[in-house]
């Protein structure tokens, strides 16, 4: 089907393709929310229903997503840019690529910096961005000044190591760059607090990117200072999750990067995505599947369902990598966040499996981590590979724990304010891989 959807800009006339660029820059986007179910007021803000009625289109539903995708994409809405970039992205589709799993080694990593003027927006407005007003060591949160130094703890200990770390953001990325980091700016478009965290925009498990799309208002936009990002340093996104067609309706999808974790086992390699409040839907994964089989991945897809929440958020979880982690030798789990249960595995048909299986099969050991520690931070570690991991210092106890029972390297870092906006080491890096590097 997404051949198909490419396929149609070429074969489509001039007029048809600039009605779909009027259908896609104001779809006729319906939403049905659930948050007026939830009770008490005041809670943090929840994902909702979104999809485009095909009766409403006045294209084709083929010729609609092929144009949305372009688009979501950062291609020109001029009719022969479109007539390249569907010729451009067939040609990177079709490549066959080799996915990197997580504990692959890492050459490239890229951190993101926030705006002062987007994190003092935060300030009175902690539920509504998901955020703490305190950092776990006390300072007031959000803090630019602190964000800046958080992110230069993390950089050196990249360096350290020997990997090229870039920094990307809008006007403070220019603060990096002062300071004596790689910097690339990229123009913002509206208000992003949680740039800070490029895991979530996109994924990079070859050097096609893919660009993912964002549940929640105040996060939507990261997506295209991603793509820019990888365009400015020489890599081409592949593709976006956008619309699923279900039969009825185009349901769109949610699909978010730190709810993304590939493991290769024995035999045969996983992905796993998260299925929760904020997690992957129907949508992301039957895009996201239909996506590596063109690329010619021999993977199996895994949803795993996470703990809830409605108002605790700390002790709920939004992505995968707060529960689960990839640490090279073995797979770690955040205790009291997901046990043995079951997970959903994705393919012709949608099977039910117990967790202990589908580790059992894929021929990986997987253990507990101590609880002492931030529930945020406790396996929202960076494995760069070659037995390496960069953690949250503040998790003292686990870190000696993957030490001493995994003969882990770990490299301890000083984050509260990543930990204070909800997220880890994990959270605020985006490694990328390049062939010519």
């Amino acid at each position: 089907m997404l051949l198909d959807h490419l396929a149609s800009i070429l074969e489509a006339d001039d007029e048809a393709i600039l009605r779909a660029v009027e259908d896609v820059i104001k779809p006729p986007l319906s939403r049905v929310s659930y948050a007026d179910a939830f009770h008490p007021s005041g809670i943090p803000p929840q994902p909702e229903l979104e999809f485009v009625d095909p009766n409403s289109l006045r294209v084709s539903v083929d010729l609609f997503l092929g144009t949305d995708l372009l688009i979501s994409l950062g291609y020109s809405t001029r009719v022969e840019s479109l007539r390249e970039g569907a010729e451009e992205l067939l040609s990177l589709i079709r490549r066959k690529e080799e996915l990197k799993p997580e504990d692959s080694p890492k050459s490239h990593i890229a951190l993101a910096l926030p705006e002062r003027e987007h994190l003092q927006a935060v300030k009175g407005r902690w539920t509504e961005f998901v955020w703490k007003p305190k950092a776990y060591d006390g300072s007031e949160a959000p803090d630019f000044e602190g964000w800046v130094r958080d992110l230069s703890s993390i950089a050196d200990a990249l360096r350290g190591e020997g990997i090229r770390v870039t920094f990307y953001g809008g006007a403070s990325a220019r603060v990096m760059e002062w300071l004596g980091y790689d910097a690339v700016e990229v123009s913002l478009r509206r208000e992003l607090p949680k740039l800070g965290y490029p895991r979530d925009p996109s994924v990079a498990w070859s050097d096609s990117p893919v660009i993912m799309n964002m549940t929640l208002d105040h996060r939507r936009g990261e997506e295209d200072a991603a793509a820019q990002f990888f365009r400015k340093v020489g890599l081409k996104p592949a593709f976006r999750p956008r619309y699923w067609f279900d039969g009825k309706l185009l349901v769109r999808a949610r699909a978010e990067g730190g709810n993304f974790i590939i493991v290769r086992g024995k035999e045969r390699t996983a992905l796993f995505t998260g299925i929760g409040i904020r997690g992957s839907n129907r949508a992301a994964i039957e895009l996201i599947r239909e996506y590596l089989s063109l690329k010619g991945a021999e993977i199996d897809l895994y949803g795993v369902p996470l703990p809830g929440y409605i108002r605790d958020w700390r002790r709920g979880a939004v992505h995968l990598d707060v529960v689960m982690m990839n640490a090279g030798p073995c797979v770690i789990l955040s205790p009291g966040r997901m046990g043995f249960y079951s997970f959903l595995r994705f393919g012709p048909s949608v099977e039910l499996l117990e967790a202990g299986i589908v580790f059992k099969e894929l021929g990986v050991e997987v253990d507990e981590m101590p609880a002492e520690g931030s529930e945020i931070t406790l396996v929202n570690a960076l494995n760069i590979g070659r037995g390496k991991l960069v953690v949250d210092a503040y998790n003292e106890e686990a870190a000696k724990y993957l030490e001493r029972e995994w003969g882990l390297d770990v490299i301890g870092v000083s984050i509260p304010q990543v930990e204070a906006g909800g997220g880890g080491v994990r959270c605020a890096s985006r490694e990328f891989f390049r062939t010519d590097s």
